[in-house]
């Protein structure tokens, strides 16, 4: 039987039940040493201070890993088993899962370079079996919680990205289903219509031109044909159009992405009221959800920033994480993000700035038409349309 949402544990209850885990082994471990050959009382502080700080992961992940392996680290020479080492191996996949990968890997290669030098030290600088065999095993649990962080971080973007590309899918099946609709309420209505309008116009106007009053049912069927064009005409239009991606929606955008660990803070001058060109409100959105994509799958940092704004003539959008890539290699995501500019006479900017990582698009607005009958501006004189032949 499913279990209801409300009982499910998350958040802040799931991190004080995993803490309390954690603090259980560590303590155990540290009884069962104090036990057998005592334990100093430095190291009851140590065995605590890694399961006590866990539940600020959300907000602090470095903080939390760093303190923890400083305590593994400074309570190695105890002798506590290998229980209190599950808080720091907890930290490291939790670190790796939220993007922190140079600092990380940093860490677990220093660590384990610490582990070998110093069981090779206490064999008397000595090689032997068991020296290997004891640094391998912590080595080897180290690169575990490296590889498991790393893992469900890849496995989590990947789930975003099918999920997004079965929306896709179903959003482009049902405009597929309303422009075939549309095109057979076209051929099949609007030609009907169109007909009857015209015989009921050319026969008023004979009308009129005989000097005749026209019967008032006659006028009545070109009025009714003139409405059910333009009702028929609105209708067909609504149907076509499948309403696109709006700007409105980057924020549920972007809260589909807060949960695979990225702090997404988004600032959009554009509402749903908002006048804005239909071609320049789709653009933008993809930009934003490609460069969120990005950000998630290839960025080294845990925050990414968005910001749309409207300017006088341009709509600009800016996303930046606070990742330090030096080097873009451009794949099919940036090359469409650049069609999407060049189609509309944009800029686009993508690399480092003074953020992190930056995607940054400048797209103008269209000039407004020249209403009818107005001259615009310092217009250029018409040309001389007289053969030169």
């Amino acid at each position: 039987m499913p279990v209801p949402a409300g009982n499910r544990l998350s958040g802040t209850r799931l991190d004080l039940v995993v803490a309390a885990v954690l603090l259980a082994d560590t303590l155990t471990s540290g009884v069962a040493k104090a036990v057998g050959d005592g334990l100093a009382w430095y190291g009851w502080p140590l065995l605590a201070v890694g399961p006590l700080v866990f539940p600020l992961w959300r907000r602090y992940p470095r903080a939390v890993m760093l303190v923890t392996v400083a305590a593994l680290v400074a309570s190695g020479h105890l002798g506590v088993g290998p229980l209190a080492a599950v808080p720091a191996l907890v930290a490291i996949a939790v670190a790796m899962y939220r993007g922190h990968r140079r600092l990380t890997v940093s860490l677990v290669l220093l660590v384990s370079a610490v582990t070998m030098l110093g069981n090779w030290s206490s064999a008397g600088f000595h090689f032997t079996g068991d020296v290997l065999e004891q640094s391998m095993l912590v080595i080897g649990w180290l690169h575990v919680a490296l590889i498991s962080g790393e893992s469900r971080r890849q496995r989590d973007a990947y789930m975003a990205e099918a999920e997004h590309t079965r929306e896709e899918a179903v959003k482009r099946k049902a405009a597929d289903e309303r422009v075939r609709i549309a095109r057979e309420l076209h051929d099949s209505l609007t030609h009907s219509i169109s007909v009857i309008r015209v015989q009921a116009g050319v026969a008023l106007h004979l009308a009129r031109k005989r000097g005749e009053e026209p019967p008032p049912a006659l006028v009545a069927v070109e009025e009714a044909a003139k409405d059910a064009t333009r009702e028929l005409r609105e209708t067909l239009t609504m149907l076509r159009d499948d309403e696109g991606h709006r700007l409105s929606r980057v924020k549920p955008l972007a809260d589909r992405y807060r949960g695979l660990g990225f702090t997404i803070d988004v600032e959009c001058e554009v509402d749903e009221t908002a006048v804005l060109d239909e071609e320049i409100d789709h653009a933008a959105y993809r930009i934003v959800q490609e460069a969120l994509t990005n950000a998630v799958r290839h960025s080294a940092g845990d925050r990414v920033r968005v910001r749309v704004h409207r300017g006088e003539d341009a709509l600009v959008v800016e996303v930046a994480d606070n990742g330090r890539t030096r080097t873009v290699a451009p794949g099919r995501g940036l090359t469409g993000m650049r069609e999407r500019v060049d189609a509309l006479g944009g800029t686009l900017d993508i690399g480092p700035g003074d953020y992190g990582f930056t995607v940054t698009a400048t797209l103008p607005f269209p000039e407004p038409a020249v209403p009818s009958g107005a001259v615009p501006a310092q217009a250029a004189p018409a040309p001389d349309t007289r053969s030169t032949r």
